[in-house]
């Protein structure tokens, strides 16, 4: 048997002083990369499909979102990216990434690219220095694809009412909040004048 020798220039193990960090994908390559919404929602189960139609079916009343937050919407006058990370066995998900696809088909300076949980935490814990993914996480980003905010899992006024509101959240009680959690983000990002 042959052996074949590793050249002298060549180093199987590097010193631990010279390791290099991995090249850090950028937010515009993984939004390319990202699924579609209706590609994400394509991968669930029926009973997760159907929960996603509901969802959708609430949007589409007009009392849902009322006069004064469509206005907020309506005033988006930059381009947003929402870099979303979920899968769709998630009932956060099922929620939330649904507004966020309404938010884009209602209003064309946002749109939406989905990644999986197991690429976020690839590619986003470490340079975002989170010690853990949880979904939906959202990375909104500007024009340029640089972060100018996040939301992660559910909207605030779930988080600030506990328990006691997850039953109203999780009939679609508070889809608007998702959405006035969006554009506080949008609107704190405006350039200062």
């Amino acid at each position: 048997m042959n052996a074949i020798a590793a050249p002298a220039h060549f180093c199987w193990d590097a010193p631990s002083d010279l390791k290099v960090s991995p090249t850090m994908t950028s937010y515009q390559d993984l939004f390319a990369i990202g699924q579609t919404f209706d590609a994400f929602v394509e991968h669930g189960l029926p009973a997760e499909i159907s929960a996603v139609r509901e969802i959708q079916l609430k949007l589409a009343t007009a009392d849902t979102l009322p006069p004064a937050t469509r206005q907020r919407l309506g005033a988006v006058h930059q381009r947003f990216h929402l870099l979303v990370a979920g899968e769709m066995w998630c009932p956060d998900c099922q929620i939330n990434v649904t507004v966020m696809d309404d938010l884009q088909r209602t209003q064309p300076n946002i749109d939406l690219a989905v990644i999986t949980k197991a690429r976020a935490e690839d590619a986003l814990k470490q340079p975002l220095a989170l010690e853990r993914i949880s979904i939906p996480f959202v990375l909104v980003l500007d024009e340029a694809f640089q972060p100018v905010g996040r939301f992660i899992e559910r909207p605030q006024a779930v988080i600030d009412g506990g328990d006691a509101l997850k039953p109203a959240y999780r009939a679609g009680d508070y889809l608007e909040s998702t959405v006035k959690d969006l554009l506080d983000i949008f609107e704190a990002s405006r350039p200062q004048k």
